[in-house]
């Protein structure tokens, strides 16, 4: 999988969390609400890889159904954990956390406070969202999109009221690290898939290790999260 492909998928996914916060409320704990995603995602994968030889169409899909139940999982945790769930900003952050993309001290911001306009802070700059004031720090530490620190605040082109928009360079700056791991995982499976049996057991388990790690990163996210306040 290409950088260009993996951002692609991920503008595609949609935004919508009300989905993860329907499911995720039929859960008593993070951890039966993580338990039912991985377990979903196995079964896909044993599915598409059941057959030798067809499952390399069958891939495309569970692909796709991989990305959306990763991204509902996240969200689903937010929710059980008690936080402020924003669907984009999150997801943008929480795949960086899991493709080792983030600088540590990126997750480091604080709280505007109630009498803000804006709800977090990073390099003295107010920003709406805690994923917008991560996804701006790691930018700023990164050097990598024209985004820079100069007498503690943040420059650029169009400064703080880039804030909403800072997704996409986000996503861009981590893609090649993300698209490395999904590559992995893809491979094997390709090759995995030719075999009778052992194809089926392979995509399930490598499915579901996906997400536990993805929610491993979602729940460090929003630890951090909810100790800035959101």
């Amino acid at each position: 999988m290409s950088a260009e492909i993996f951002v692609s998928a991920f503008h595609r996914l949609g935004w919508d969390t009300s989905m993860a916060q329907r499911g995720a409320a039929g859960y008593s704990s993070v951890r039966s609400w993580r338990n039912s995603q991985t377990g979903q995602v196995a079964a896909a994968g044993a599915a598409a890889m059941a057959v030798p030889g067809a499952h390399a169409v069958a891939m495309v899909g569970d692909v796709a159904f991989l990305l959306h139940k990763m991204s509902v999982c996240a969200w689903g945790i937010g929710f059980k954990m008690g936080a402020t769930v924003d669907g984009e900003d999150d997801l943008a952050v929480i795949l960086a956390l899991w493709a080792d993309a983030l600088e540590p001290d990126a997750l480091s911001v604080t709280s505007a406070g109630a009498a803000a306009s804006a709800g977090f802070i990073a390099f003295n700059v107010a920003y709406p969202t805690y994923g917008t004031a991560v996804m701006a720090k790691a930018l700023a530490l990164g050097a990598g999109s024209g985004v820079s620190v100069v007498g503690g605040k943040i420059v650029g082109k169009k400064g703080a009221k880039a804030a909403a928009k800072l997704s996409k360079p986000f996503i861009n700056k981590i893609a090649q690290k993300a698209a490395v791991k999904f590559s992995a995982v893809l491979g094997s499976k390709a090759v995995t898939g030719f075999v009778p049996v052992l194809g089926a057991l392979a995509g399930a388990g490598i499915n579901a290790f996906f997400v536990s790690k993805f929610a491993d990163a979602a729940e460090s996210y929003y630890r951090h999260k909810l100790a800035a306040g959101g």
